[in-house]
């Protein structure tokens, strides 16, 4: 049960970060709790609410499954949960929530996101409207990265954010070949265990012909790696490459 004070206290917070026109609710670093969101999903001011941020809240799973069961988020299309620790269960919450189905964006940086949550995401047939996913920080490895790539649910992704999620070579493989991911326009892969063979198996793409910016920064892909990449006639759209 949500403690009176805490009602009020969200009910004046709503009013301080909801947007004019109601569409955008910017709680980034309220650091309200998962009693904070059980407060939250109780109002009567959702049913607009386009950008959903709350990045940086000290949530668990407890506070997905309170969004994700809350049946207001008619409208929502943008949501923020990264620096949070929703673990698996918030994620697989996420992935069956109603609202998935009209995502655009998908934010789960940073949220000790392990295999079990990831595959709950990539097996979710919800996304197909998702353009932007962000595992960043969450170990889910390469298998669940593989089953993304291969799953007609996320065709529409047009930026991928795979920084640290414990992709190899063997995930790489599969990205490059990838006839889902064919309209990726930004692809983060850095700070992974990549090196000279996973930059060639990139750079050999015949897919992944829509890149504009490539992130392989903290990688041991080397000098040779990076020639590769940058002479690849399937990265001829390629505005930004960033290495070390």
């Amino acid at each position: 049960m949500v403690h009176a004070a805490k009602l009020e206290y969200i009910d004046r917070l709503i009013g301080e970060c909801l947007s004019e026109d109601g569409d955008a609710l910017e709680l980034n670093g309220k650091f309200i709790g998962d009693e904070g969101v059980e407060a939250l999903v109780k109002s009567d001011r959702l049913e607009q609410v386009v950008n959903l941020d709350l990045t940086k809240n000290s949530l668990t799973h407890k506070s997905a499954v309170f969004l994700a069961q809350c049946g207001k988020f008619k409208s929502l299309k943008r949501l923020y949960l990264g620096d949070n620790s929703i673990a698996d269960k918030g994620a697989a919450a996420i992935a069956e929530a109603d609202f998935a189905e009209n995502l655009a964006q998908l934010d789960l940086r940073f949220n000790d996101i392990d295999p079990t949550g990831g595959f709950a995401i990539v097996r979710s047939q919800k996304f197909k409207k998702l353009q932007v996913l962000i595992l960043q920080e969450n170990q889910v490895d390469n298998q669940v990265i593989i089953e993304l790539a291969k799953s007609p649910a996320f065709a529409n992704l047009r930026k991928l954010n795979l920084y640290r999620t414990g992709l190899t070579l063997e995930g790489v493989k599969v990205l490059a070949k990838s006839k889902v991911l064919e309209r990726l326009k930004y692809l983060n892969i850095a700070r992974n265990y990549l090196y000279l063979d996973s930059a060639k198996a990139l750079a050999a793409t015949k897919t992944l012909t829509n890149i504009e910016t490539l992130l392989m920064f903290d990688t041991g892909i080397g000098d040779e790696g990076t020639k590769a990449i940058m002479q690849s006639p399937s990265f001829a759209k390629l505005k930004t490459f960033r290495v070390t």
